[in-house]
Formats: C-alpha cells, sequence, structure tokens
C-alpha cells in the first residue's frame, strides 16, 4: 500500500512536471549541465542561439553558417554571410543547453517553434550532418516542432536518416521559386524538378512536404505559378506556402541583370528607401488572390506563413489541438481562413493544451494572481509587482497560444 501511494506520487510530480515547458526547462536544463563539461557549458551559454529571439517563422536554428548556391535573391550576403559554408561549432547536446539558456524559449510541442535554414541551405553536403544531429537532440531531449527549408535534391539515404528520428514532427518546406527562370536565378542550385522529385520521396516515408515560394519573385508570370502548382499537386505535395522577397539595393540590381522586370514594384515599394537597408515585398492584391484561388482549386492547402505550415503539418501528424505560437490568426490578413487547423476556432476561452495555472505560476514564481479570459486575450493581475511585465506577456503569448496581458494590481 506504501509502495503503490509512492509510486503514485512520484507518477504525480512527473507527469506535472512534463506537462509543465516551464517547469521541464529547468528540469531539463540540470539533466544536460551534468552531461557537459564546464567548458562546453560555458560556450554554449554564451552563443547566439541561447540570445537569439524567435522570428515570424520561430528560433532560426543555425546547423552552419554561409552559403555557396548564391541565388539572386538571396539577403545574407547583405548581411556578411560568406558564399561558402561551415558547420556550426556546437554540438548538438551544446545547442539544446544554448536553447536551454535562451529566456524566449521553452521545450515541448508546445513550445517555440524551431527554423533550420536562416543564413545557411541545411542540406548541404557539409552541413548536412551537423542539421542531422541538431533534430536529433533536439528531438531527444526538446520535443520541439521543427521545421527545414531547402532547395537541396534530398537524397534517399538523408530521409531514411531523417525519419528514423524517434519524436520528430517535422515540417519539411521545399523552396521552388521558378521553373522556367530558375538558371538565371539559381545558377548553383539543384533542377527544381530534383526538388519536386524529392517530395515523392518524402511522402513515401510519411513526411507532408509542402512547396515554399520564397520569394514570390517579380514580373513572374501566372502562367509559370500554374505550372508550378500542377507540378506541386503530381509530386505529392500537401500545398504552397508563399514568402516575401527581402529586397536590398544588390538584390534588385542582380535581379534585373538576370532579367526579371522589376518595375512593378514601384507601385507598392519606395526603390530609393532600399539605399537604408532592406525592404520586405509582401504578397498581396489580385496576384495573391489568384494564387490562392488556383492552389484550392487544385485540393491543396494555400497559406501565407511558414509558421502556418508547422502548425499544419503538427496538425497532420495527428496533434489536432496545434495553434500557431505566433498568434498570426488574430490577423485576416497573415491566417487564411481555408487552413485546416483553424486555429481561430481552437484559441477561444481558456487553454486546454496545458495546465494554464501552473504554467503562470511557474513563470511568475507565485500564485498570487487573478485571471479573466475575454475571447482571445488572457487577462493576468498578479497581486505581486512583476519584473518585465512585457517579456512576460510575449512568453505566455507562445505559451498559452493566446494574446496576453498582465496588469499590475501590486
Amino acid at each position: 500500500m506504501v509502495y503503490k501511494s509512492l509510486f503514485s506520487c512520484i507518477l504525480g510530480i512527473m507527469i506535472a512536471l512534463f506537462s509543465n515547458p516551464v517547469t521541464l526547462k529547468n528540469y531539463l536544463l540540470d539533466v544536460v549541465r551534468k552531461k557537459l563539461k564546464k567548458k562546453e557549458l560555458d560556450i554554449a551559454r554564451n552563443d547566439w542561439h541561447a540570445k537569439r529571439r524567435p522570428i515570424g517563422c520561430g528560433l532560426t536554428i543555425h546547423p552552419g553558417v554561409g552559403c555557396p548556391l548564391q541565388c539572386s535573391y538571396c539577403y545574407i550576403y547583405d548581411m556578411g554571410f560568406h558564399k561558402y559554408a561551415t558547420q556550426y561549432s556546437l554540438s548538438g547536446l551544446q545547442l539544446v543547453a544554448a536553447l536551454l539558456h535562451n529566456k524566449y524559449f521553452y521545450p515541448t510541442i508546445w513550445g517555440t517553434y524551431l527554423a533550420f535554414g536562416s543564413v545557411t541551405e541545411p542540406f548541404l553536403p557539409n552541413v548536412t550532418v551537423k542539421t542531422l544531429e541538431y533534430l536529433k537532440a533536439i528531438a531527444e531531449y526538446l520535443g520541439n516542432p521543427c521545421q527545414v527549408s531547402t532547395k537541396i535534391a534530398l537524397k534517399d539515404e538523408v530521409i531514411d536518416e531523417l525519419s528514423s528520428i524517434k519524436n520528430l514532427r517535422l515540417s519539411v518546406l521545399i523552396t521552388i521559386t521558378s521553373l522556367r527562370q530558375y538558371r538565371n536565378l539559381e545558377q548553383r542550385a539543384p533542377d527544381p524538378y530534383d526538388r519536386l522529385d524529392s517530395i515523392k520521396r518524402l511522402r513515401k516515408k510519411g513526411f507532408k512536404p509542402f512547396i515554399f515560394l520564397r520569394p514570390l519573385l517579380p514580373g513572374l508570370k501566372m502562367e509559370e505559378i500554374d505550372d508550378l502548382i500542377d507540378q506541386a499537386k503530381i509530386a505529392g505535395a500537401y500545398g504552397m506556402v508563399l514568402g516575401n522577397l527581402r529586397l536590398s539595393t544588390n538584390i534588385a540590381k542582380k535581379l534585373v541583370g538576370h532579367g526579371l522586370d522589376i518595375r512593378g514594384l514601384e507601385k507598392i515599394i519606395n526603390i530609393n528607401n532600399l539605399k537604408r537597408g532592406f525592404i520586405d515585398v509582401r504578397v498581396d492584391g489580385e496576384l495573391l488572390s489568384s494564387i490562392r484561388k488556383r492552389v484550392l482549386e487544385k485540393g491543396l492547402i494555400f497559406l501565407k506563413r511558414a509558421c502556418c505550415a508547422n502548425t499544419v503539418t503538427q496538425y497532420l501528424y495527428g496533434l489536432n489541438e496545434a495553434i500557431c505560437p505566433t498568434l498570426c490568426f488574430l490577423s485576416k490578413d497573415a491566417c487564411d481562413p481555408s487552413c485546416p487547423s483553424q486555429c481561430r476556432v481552437k484559441a477561444l476561452g481558456e487553454p486546454k493544451h496545458l495546465d494554464m495555472s501552473n504554467t503562470i505560476k511557474a513563470l511568475l514564481g507565485f500564485d498570487e494572481y487573478k485571471t479573466e479570459i475575454e475571447g482571445y486575450t488572457v487577462i493576468i493581475k498578479p497581486m505581486r509587482k512583476v519584473k518585465d511585465n512585457k517579456f512576460m506577456s510575449l512568453v505566455l503569448s507562445h505559451l498559452l497560444r493566446r494574446k496576453v496581458l498582465i496588469k499590475d494590481e501590486s
């Protein structure tokens, strides 16, 4: 009887621990600290992965730095990155430690989205090993939703390696910008039809790949986009995600030099502002409506954001409660009403995917507070002083998948 009581108590503690991303983060940090040498831990703690703040697609993971593909529209060279790639220096366990030291990061399927493919191509020959190492470590220790975006034609052995990683519900975006002009725009990248073939092989292994039309280039004719949608359907893609063009003076010159007509951009942006850095050229208006219509007519999923593709992928894997942590569903311009995840419907009322009270308590560090829920908003009224309301609101919004307002009552 005593044994059963003790077992029940321990089981209850473990369930509470692993159902709360905040307490789990602290537990995992203790586990990882014991497995790393002090020097290794110090390096991880001071790495940029320990400091970086999540962006729209999630917190970016760098298995490498730089890229030899040199696509005409790529922004990383204007940011100072090299035209060759080097593996990132952290080990998989060090990356886990770095993330656990990041104040914006929290583990579990309900934690922070992780995105591979920001300042490198994650499946370059000399980077693939590190990408696989990082994905394995994340799946083993953290369980966060991961997403890779790539324009490499994935080999069977790489797909087999990915499919062998336990507890990895990977969102795969295959980037294709043009079927007809790619040789001018992406001179060193694989043939887009080889990338489409990767989709077929990914499907056979149970993945849920999407076409990533990023960036949607100026001057691209609707006939060519139609062809790409047709080929996406034939290859077995689940849908298409649109992406913005990040434009600079250098990128504009390259696009013009490779035959793209960018004069139409002058109607929506001030080209002169490019002298001050980057401008994000957003897909909008009639062109977006036309692409959306064609994608849906083909029975494919249409999405406007990479984070939506990650959420839909989790939903397709069986996580019915999946909701975008960016709260993009609060904007009708960002979240498409046809999206099968239906975040806007699921995010009404009190969160059911985790223990809201324990999560708030663990993050605040005390339990003297009141909560009110109004539609998609959780209002927290602490009875004590909160050190950083803005940070607490940001983190809790990601975890609760609701807009969080903290109104200091102390």
